[in-house]
This record gives C-alpha cells, sequence and structure tokens, in this order.
C-alpha cells in the first residue's frame, strides 16, 4: 500500500527537484538555486569517510569555522577541517530516480511532516541540515561506522548548524555547530568540546531501509539529490550485493547503557518485538526482513503486526492503525503519534567501541 497523497514541501530550505530528461541534475526551467555544495576550506576531505573526486561549482562563502585545534586524544584522530554546509538540501521525487539499485541501504525520515530519503552512497556528505515544516533536523551518517542519526538541531535556545569537523572520535563522525563552534560525538551524541561540552542533544526518528522499499511504497518521496560526483571510500563491510552491511546492529540508548537488535529478529513481512527502556518504559519494536528495517515507538497500547497493509504495520486493541512512522491512520486513536525512544543502526564493532554497557535482546518464548 503506497503512502497515499503527493509530497508537498513548503519551505526555503526543503526544494523538490525535477530535472528534465535532457538536462540531468537541473531544476525546471533553471530558476531554482542549485545549493548543494560540498568542499573542505583546504581543499582536502580529510578521513571522514571521503574522498574527493570532484568539487561543487556552486561554491558559497563559508562561515567562520573555528581555528581552534582539539587537545590531543588517544580517542580522537584527525585535525579541525570543516566541510562546507549543506544548508538547503534539493530532494528529486523516487519516481524520477534511476540511479540507486534495489538492495542499496537509505535512510527514510517523516519528522518534516513529508518523507524524505537519504541514499548511504549516493548521499556523498556525512551531515544534511533541514529545516521544514517548524521542524530543524540534521541526518547525519558516518560512513566508517555505518551510523545514521536525525539530529533535533534545536538545542535549548540555540539553534545547532552542523557540518563534518574533520575530526574522529574512536573512528566516528564528529559534527561541528558551525554557530558556537562546539565540536559533537555523533554516536554519543555529546558535546565533546566548546559551549555545548557535556550537552546531549534530542533524535528524531530515522528508519534505515532499502531503496527497493522506498521505491515501491513511497514513490512521491523526495530523495536527496547531491550533483557530485564523488564517492564514499571507506564504507566499511558492505556486502558484495550492497545490500544489507555485514554486523548491522540495531540499537536503542537508555542513559549509558544500549540494547542491541539485529534484523532476523524480525522475520517475514512483519514482526513486533517488546521490551522495556528507562527512562521511558514499554517500547515496541517493528521491524522486517521482507521490507528490511527496524523501527521503535514507546506504547502502553497492546500492538499486533499487521500485514499486507505496509506502511500500516501494526493496530492496537481498539482497532487503530499505526504506520511505520508512528501515525495512528484511522479508529479510535486517528489523529495520535506515537514518540520513540532514542535509536539508531550502526556497525556491531562500533557499538563496542563506544559503549560499554551492552545488552542483546533476547525473545522469551512458551
Amino acid at each position: 500500500m503506497p503512502l497515499q497523497g503527493p509530497l508537498s514541501v513548503h519551505s526555503k530550505n526543503c526544494k523538490l527537484f525535477h530535472p528534465p530528461p535532457t538536462k540531468p541534475w537541473q531544476p525546471y526551467g533553471g530558476n531554482m538555486k542549485r545549493s548543494i555544495i560540498i568542499a573542505v576550506i583546504s581543499g582536502v576531505l580529510f578521513s571522514t569517510g571521503c574522498e574527493t573526486g570532484l568539487v561543487s561549482d556552486d561554491e558559497e562563502q563559508s562561515p567562520a569555522y573555528p581555528t581552534q585545534q582539539l587537545p590531543e586524544d588517544d580517542d580522537i584522530t584527525g585535525q579541525l577541517s570543516p566541510w562546507n554546509l549543506i544548508e538547503n538540501p534539493v530532494y528529486t521525487p523516487v519516481h524520477e530516480i534511476d540511479y540507486i539499485n534495489d538492495h542499496e541501504q537509505v535512510f527514510i525520515s517523516k519528522a518534516c511532516g513529508v518523507v524524505l530519503v537519504y541514499p548511504h552512497r549516493k548521499m556523498i556528505v556525512e551531515v544534511v541540515n533541514e529545516e521544514a515544516h517548524g521542524v530543524l533536523m540534521a541526518v547525519t551518517y558516518c560512513p566508517i561506522t555505518r551510523s545514521g542519526i536525525a539530529w533535533n538541531r534545536v538545542l535549548g535556545s540555540d539553534t545547532l548548524l552542523l557540518t563534518a569537523s574533520g575530526y574522529l572520535f574512536r573512528e566516528n563522525l564528529m559534527p561541528l555547530d558551525v554557530n558556537s563552534g562546539s565540536i559533537w560525538a555523533q554516536m554519543r551524541l555529546q558535546g565533546m568540546s566548546g559551549k555545548h561540552n557535556y550537552l546531549t542533544v534530542e533524535t528524531l526518528p530515522l528508519i534505515e531501509t532499502t531503496w527497493e522499499t522506498v521505491r515501491d511504497y513511497f514513490p512521491e518521496a523526495g530523495v536527496f539529490t547531491n550533483k557530485l560526483l564523488l564517492k564514499s571510500s571507506k564504507e566499511s563491510d558492505v556486502s558484495q550485493s550492497g545490500g544489507i552491511p555485514i554486523g548491522q546492529e540495531f540499537g536503542i540508548l537508555s542513559w549509558d547503557a544500549v540494547e542491541l537488535f539485529t534484523l532476523d529478529m524480525f522475520p517475514g513481512e512483519i514482526s513486533l518485538q517488546f521490551t522495556t527502556v528507562s527512562p521511558g518504559g514499554r517500547v515496541v519494536v517493528v521491524g522486517s526482513t521482507t521490507n528490511s528495517y527496524m523501527v521503535a515507538f514507546r506504547t502502553t497500547y497492546e500492538m499486533e503486526a499487521v500485514e499486507g497493509e505496509f506502511p500500516i504495520v501494526m493496530k492496537d486493541e481498539t482497532g487503530t492503525y499505526w504506520t511505520v512512522f508512528g501515525e495512528a491512520v484511522n479508529g479510535e486513536r486517528g489523529g495520535e503519534k506515537l514518540e520513540s525512544p532514542v535509536f539508531y543502526t550502526a556497525a556491531d564493532w562500533a557499538w563496542k567501541k563506544h559503549f560499554d554497557n551492552i545488552s542483546r535482546f533476547y525473545q522469551f518464548t512458551e
């Protein structure tokens, strides 16, 4: 069941991109400003996971990045070498994309009110800042640890504006907030230097799945489009088919503990598992080996799986149906939306490198 309704984003920062057949990567009429940029101040991308093949011909003025290097540390490698900002991402409808293989991994988000897609390999950059429908989000992806997290860019009275800093913390991306000069650890969601040192950011739901699932069920979604001819060079342990990476695990964070799930715990079209987090209480984890995704919601409702209706994935005791984005689409609770615990996917070794208190979900059977 494809998600119905057109993709409509009424924001200067969230643009749909409709390239005519004869001029790939050009907007209608040539009037829409092309604003996807990637460059490094020094002209070199430093060990954040990508190597440069070509830089944009639309370079804009970079903000005033901090110049002070982080102190030497056994856990921190690299040097301050920020990437240019991606502030005004451009999107192409799914049905106009013909260069992504079915089994390639992508992220999908509906945090901004519409379905947006961020392909791993075609994303090229590691941070995309988005603002639409009053939601300020940054999609962050580290190709080394294979960790993809959507950050809420609102932090108290401050607004974060993020890019890759050039540093790695235990081989993981360290985003730089150019508004404050703070440097963060992506997987830990924690400030490591500057004004926001030791603070923690909130996250927004970001689902990892395959292009085939997006193509089949979200044909009108917007795909982040990067026209740069760059190639990720350090994405680790990817299968030969370009499908699900080897050793990818889904983690739910509670305080300093992590509970891990793997896709094989969700056989078939749809499976549900139940756990608890602290704080947050009862959580339902929804997943599918068929459609290749895992997602988690906090709820006390009695949920059961629904087959054959994706993106509807479950219904509660009142008969209300719920989508993979946690939205109640009809029934007694229609219009409600479930909140999610902090979750994301990453390589198995990366979880071990960043967290000490790790457990694996164990399903009790009668």
